[in-house]
């Protein structure tokens, strides 16, 4: 496969090891690499740095800008996930600027963000980790599976059309399988859904505080629902998908790879339209009111879904980081909690590139911990499966509406799908479907783990769950639209200063936007992405990331000679959190200063 000749590991003999350095990781979005350590004999990974390789700028450029501007310009760190971006800011200035938007805006800012899921999640489920488990990928690396796929029977081959997982392996084909190329046309439709919502994508025009800038009308709305709910019957492929490939996987015996404890973090998402407000001292309220709550979970265990609480645990630190440490300016929250140094509304961007060193310096991403009330530090994994776990055991989101259902507690979530005749779609997904998810069973010494196989099945329920939020968010729309309850903008005021915080879910987990505003402009603003969370180097302790612990002990399955290994397991777990990095392409330049010469057209 040509995107497989694309990777060009560094091999180096090292006694029984074998290092390789993964310099660029492909399929991924943007600039990371990977250093692992192999242990030939016990063919297991022994050793293992992830990290950012280029600068991002955003903090720096922001700095005495509109506050309001920090909505269309952070869209730009990212191409994939610019509506999650967007929220996140809105929901910061929001709160900075004391602008609380009316329902419907709520609503329509909800539904540009599941479009954008809606399109992100099968990307990642059968154009960027996908190949690693189709029949291509998997019978030049693990030819020893091809057998027992032939044999393995697909539970729900009356959905996805694929009797085998061999069948299946080979529809997920780069670039000729069929379902490759039909959840490309599928995803395309759900950008147009962005599209419509956000005027334009994949960055879009209406965030504004306070709301969003465009009218609605019932034309809209109507195309509105027709477009969800093509797309969740798109949902109903997805799940039963990657349902028969994760069993499958399980008994093939790859559950240990990508394995670590279960300690995870979600903000949550998808605010309650009668209940957000924005303001900082209802986070905690509104939080909870989520369609997707927030929460921390520790070795399998809810130990808060305080967003309030969440929030002010949240760390950074460089001292494995090419940046230098910067000075406390804050003391105090907004309603008087204590802020740590370490907090981002305290921290300032301040580049210092050194060598590289495993030991010391290595990455342009941060180190991200979250600390709890008693000052334990936690190393969280964010993504589709935190979301999903913690919304199991909170237990917080319970609806029943004439399209659509989840019900949630007891370490499950029940979705429930409705008819969904399309032209878009194959006749066997138009019958009305339920899935259950349930809090994963797999223990390491009595202690909860999550691996590589649930980050792949927590994502293609996560696609269910958000099609089931949309058709929710999209018939709120037109019950407000029929009473008459339009308005979709509330007036602000620049104040002389003020802070704010936006916490939301792109598709890759938690996203974080903090901004404080000085004198009607942007003093400080930082952005902690998820995948800054999930790459995060080793941190003051010495301890590893989540990325890095998953690599950690993680078998090597390739049937090839170890004299040919190209670490595909390795990739393998690093794709599975979907890491997004596409932020990381700005130049800094120190105090220098940069030129650039137009030319005009010779004339005459």
């Amino acid at each position: 496969m040509k995107e497989e000749k694309e990777v060009s590991p560094i091999f180096q003999s090292v006694e029984k090891n074998l290092q390789i350095i993964i310099d660029p990781i492909t399929r991924i979005e943007g600039h990371m690499a990977l250093h692992v350590v192999m242990d030939a004999e016990k063919r297991k990974i022994s050793d293992a740095h992830s990290y950012a390789t280029m600068f991002r700028g955003f903090e720096i450029i922001l700095e005495g800008r509109d506050p309001p501007d920090s909505i269309f310009i952070n869209q730009r760190i990212c191409g994939v996930c610019p509506v999650p971006h967007a929220y996140a800011a809105a929901l910061a200035n929001d709160m900075a600027l004391n602008a609380s938007p009316p329902p419907l805006a709520t609503v329509i800012r909800d539904l540009t963000d599941e479009a954008e899921i809606l399109y992100d999640h099968p990307i990642h489920l059968f154009q960027l980790a996908g190949p690693d488990y189709s029949q291509a990928v998997v019978s030049k690396f693990n030819s020893n599976w091809i057998d027992a796929a032939k044999d393995y029977t697909c539970e729900f081959k009356d959905v996805h059309g694929c009797a085998t997982i061999a069948e299946l392996m080979e529809a997920l084909n780069p670039l000729s399988g069929r379902l490759y190329l039909y959840t490309l046309k599928m995803e395309r439709h759900a950008r147009k859904l962005a599209s419509l919502l956000g005027a334009k994508h994949p960055h879009v025009n209406t965030f504004v505080p306070g709301g969003v800038s465009r009218t609605w009308n019932a034309n809209e709305a109507e195309e509105t629902l027709s477009m969800v709910f093509a797309l969740a019957g798109f949902s109903k492929l997805v799940v039963t998908v990657w349902e028969d490939m994760c069993r499958f996987l399980y008994d093939i015996g790859y559950e240990m790879v990508g394995a670590r404890p279960a300690n995870l973090l979600a903000y949550g998402t998808l605010d309650d339209p009668e209940v957000y407000d924005g303001k900082y001292e209802n986070m905690t309220e509104f939080g909870n009111k989520r369609l997707f709550p927030p929460g921390v979970v520790d070795k399998g265990e809810l130990i808060t879904h305080d967003l309030t609480e969440i929030h002010l645990g949240v760390r950074e630190f460089v001292d494995h980081s090419y940046y230098k440490m910067w000075s406390q300016e804050f003391t105090k929250d907004p309603i008087g909690n204590p802020l740590d140094a370490h907090h981002p509304w305290n921290k300032e961007t301040i580049p210092n590139p050194v060598s590289r060193s495993w030991d010391g310096k290595y990455s342009w991403g941060m180190c991200i911990r979250w600390y709890d009330r008693s000052g334990e530090k936690h190393v969280v994994e964010v993504g589709p499966l935190a979301r999903i776990y913690v919304s199991a055991l909170a237990g917080l989101t319970n609806f029943d509406s004439p399209y659509s259902a989840i019900k949630t507690g007891g370490g499950r979530v029940r979705i429930s799908l409705p008819v969904t005749r399309s032209e878009l779609l194959p006749s066997q997904l138009w019958d009305p479907m339920e899935f259950e998810w349930r809090v994963p069973s797999f223990s390491i010494g009595g202690i909860a783990h999550v691996n590589t196989i649930e980050r792949l099945r927590a994502r293609a329920y996560n696609h269910a769950y958000y099609a089931a939020c949309a058709l929710l968010n999209a018939l709120q729309m037109i019950t407000y639209m029929g009473k008459g309850k339009t308005e979709v903008w509330t007036k602000f005021e620049r104040p002389g200063f003020s802070m704010g915080v936006g916490l939301n879910e792109a598709a890759r987990g938690a996203l974080g936007h903090w901004i404080v505003v000085k004198n009607g402009r942007i003093h400080r603003y930082q952005v902690i992405t998820p995948t800054a969370w999930n790459i995060s180097p080793l941190d003051p302790d010495g301890e590893h990331g989540p990325v890095e612990q998953a690599e950690i002990d993680s078998p090597v399955t390739e049937s090839n000679d170890p004299s040919n290994w190209v670490g595909v397991d390795a990739m393998r777990v690093v794709r599975s959190y979907d890491p997004c990095l596409a932020c990381t392409v700005h130049m800094y330049s120190g105090g220098r200063l940069i030129k650039k010469q137009r030319f005009s057209p010779i004339s005459g």
